[in-house]
Parts: structure tokens; sequence; C-alpha cells
């Protein structure tokens, strides 16, 4: 991975050759780290950063927030918005959601059952009911309470990989639950570029920014073409490039605004 601003100028020269489609995660992307998922914000300069891109190029948030959360918090026009991590979308103005089989509404019910009982043992645990997937964000976990929790968080991993309806993922003090099918975020990138397409006749090239281990399937699904750049340098990424924090992105994103 190649640290962007040392390699501005190659960017620089990559982004002149195409016409450009601005991809973004959220949490720890656009927003500053957030121990109880409620309170994450987009700050306003990242805002206004955002505000001053999204009349040049298409602009979509790309995240595991509900649809309609993700709007509230982010609340700026002519950008397009996917939630849980692709399963649900209004890319045509319109509400669309990936439809869930009965076993797999079943399973998420079930999950959401034991979930639950270990919130009760565990208080802290802030629970995200997002219909189509869950979460439990444990930031506001006691130290010395974590790795037994992550304990009984990789057994249900374990047991949920086995039976083959959900999927469950373990990243940031985060441990969620969606359905096991073909959509990702990146699945959701590459509809967004069919869109796009589709839209305006002629292709768009991706500058894709995430944090997390959901961002990954973006960052594969867009490696060949796609200017890809993880928040946090990571070895076995799939990220062509990285960032060091939040604040770079909002750095990149007032250089990208002016460019």
């Amino acid at each position: 991975m190649k640290y962007v601003f040392k390699d501005l100028p190659n960017i620089k020269n990559r982004l002149k050759k195409h016409n450009l489609a601005l991809l973004l995660d959220f949490d720890l992307t656009l927003s500053p780290l957030a121990k109880n998922p409620n309170q994450a914000f987009l700050p306003k300069t990242t805002k206004d950063n955002l505000g001053k891109i999204a009349p040049q190029i298409p602009v979509v948030i790309i995240t595991g927030r509900k649809l309609s959360d993700i709007k509230k918090k982010v609340n700026i026009k002519n950008i397009l918005y996917i939630g849980n991590h692709g399963l649900e979308h209004s890319l045509n103005k319109k509400y669309e959601v990936v439809p869930l089989s009965i076993d797999t509404k079943n399973a998420l019910l079930k999950a959401k059952k034991e979930l639950i009982k270990i919130c009760k043992i565990y208080p802290e645990i802030i629970f995200e009911d997002k219909k189509y997937s869950l979460a439990l964000g444990y930031r506001l976990i006691k130290k010395n309470q974590i790795r037994p929790l992550e304990c009984i968080f990789k057994k249900i991993q374990k047991e949920i990989n086995h039976e083959g309806l959900l999927e469950a993922r373990l990243d940031k003090k985060t441990f969620e639950l969606f359905p096991l099918m073909k959509v990702n975020k990146g699945t959701a990138s590459l509809l967004v570029l069919k869109k796009l397409k589709n839209k305006f006749h002629k292709k768009f090239t991706p500058i894709y920014i995430g944090d997390g281990q959901t961002d990954e399937d973006a960052f594969l699904s867009l490696k060949k073409n796609g200017i890809t750049i993880r928040v946090g340098k990571k070895v076995k990424s799939s990220a062509k490039w990285y960032l060091n924090s939040q604040k770079e992105v909002n750095f990149f994103l007032k250089w990208l605004s002016s460019f």
C-alpha cells in the first residue's frame, strides 16, 4: 500500500484521465470514532468538502448503517446512499431492498434473541437492530471484559457460519450479523457504477475510501481500475493506497474538491 500524500502526483495523473465517482464508508471514514454509534456525526468541515464535491462528480455513501439513519446523519443534496452493506438503497430515487428468504429472516430473528441475552449480561453493549442486519458495539465495555465477550462472539460466529444462512464479522469492537448472500459493499459499488454508466452513457472510475473489514469487499471488487484507499495501513488489505486517519480523509477531500 502506498501513502496517499506521498503519491499525489501519480493519483492526480490518474484522476485527469477518467470520469470520477467518489464512494465512501461513513463510520471512521467520514465520521470520527464514536463509542456509541448513535453519537457518530459528520464534522462540519467534512460536510462542507463533500458539499463542494457533490455538484462536480457523483458521490455515494456505502455503509452498514440503516439507509434512513445514514441519510439523516449526512443530509447533503445530490448524494446517493446505500445502507446495510448493499441490502437497501435509493439509487433510483425510490427505496429498494434486496428480498430475504423466509429461512434467512427466521435466522436473523433467532440470532436477535441470542444477542439480546448477551446484552442483558453486558448492559454497556449498544445493540442495533437494522432490520436486515444486526450489530453489537462494545466500545463501552471494560477492558477486562473484552476478551471473554469476544470469545462468546467467536463461538457464535462459528455456529452462524456453520448454519450457512448468516455471516458474522467481528471488527473494531463491533460484532455484526447479516444475510449470507452475494450482496456486500463490493457488489454495491459495481451496481453504482453500472447505474451511473446507464444514466450518463459513460464509464466512471471510482475512488473508494473505507476503513473496515466490510470495505475489503469493495477494495477487491474495484482493485483493477479503482483508486482504493484504506483508512489505516493494513498489510493484508486489497486497497492500493492508505490514509492514516479520518482527519486525513478530510484533508484528501479538501484536495479533491479543489482539484
